[in-house]
């Protein structure tokens, strides 16, 4: 089946409040979702107005620099805290997971601010720990594979009996996943997710289900996921 991604921005643009903008130190790293990308020209020039330097981050799987997807837990390595314009707080949060920085918030339609920082994303990252635990003392793990476009990743899966003989591997391949149904597997101790990572970060919360992304069991065994 032929797939058609189809961009949908505002047309109208938008600027940072005055007030909020004098109140934003002077190194940042700008992100925003596809919605407000015609605006972030005229936001780049206020900051630099301003005499802020602004950086437009390059994330992996999008197409623009600036632009975050709710996926874009991506270290960040430039220097700077971060400024997101946009709504709520699923795309931000996404950055915090992987980078011990001030997230700068703003809502262009309601000209609503916040200052995150690692510390509102506790609760998922001792989930992580703990999924990570719950993987090391299981026998039995559940591998999640899907067939969907853009989270298929199942190089991922590869040499998992290798690096860990003592555990016994069951493959779920599907397009999506009802997760209600992996409490029927209850042989199944814990699961590994190949998928999109917001899948090991917020449906184990929500599903009673212990689920630990790949991309951060190796990365927590190899001292690079500070918890």
């Amino acid at each position: 089946m032929e797939i058609l991604n189809v961009e949908c921005r505002l047309n109208e643009t938008y600027l940072l409040d005055e007030e909020f903008l004098k109140s934003l130190p002077k190194k940042l790293i700008l992100f925003t979702t596809i919605q407000y990308m015609n605006s972030i020209e005229g936001i780049v020039k206020q900051l630099k107005e301003e005499n802020i330097d602004v950086n437009l981050n390059k994330m992996r799987h999008t197409l623009y620099p600036g632009q975050i997807l709710g996926c874009s837990n991506t270290r960040i390595e430039e220097e700077g805290d971060v400024l997101y314009v946009g709504d709520g707080l699923f795309h931000p949060k996404a950055i915090l997971l992987k980078n011990n920085k001030k997230v700068y918030t703003y809502n262009p339609k309601t000209k609503e601010s916040n200052i995150l920082t690692r510390e509102d994303v506790k609760p998922i990252l001792k989930r992580i720990r703990g999924s990570y635990i719950k993987f090391l003392s299981s026998k039995n793990v559940g591998v999640l594979i899907t067939t969907k476009s853009g989270q298929c990743k199942p190089q991922l899966k590869n040499n998992l009996k290798e690096k860990f003989p003592d555990k016994n591997f069951f493959f779920f391949l599907d397009n999506t996943y009802d997760f209600n149904s992996l409490k029927d597997f209850n042989f199944v101790d814990v699961y590994l997710n190949t998928m999109c990572e917001r899948i090991g970060y917020d449906d184990s919360d929500v599903r009673d289900i212990s689920i630990l992304n790949v991309e951060d069991l190796y990365e927590i065994m190899n001292d690079e996921f500070q918890i």
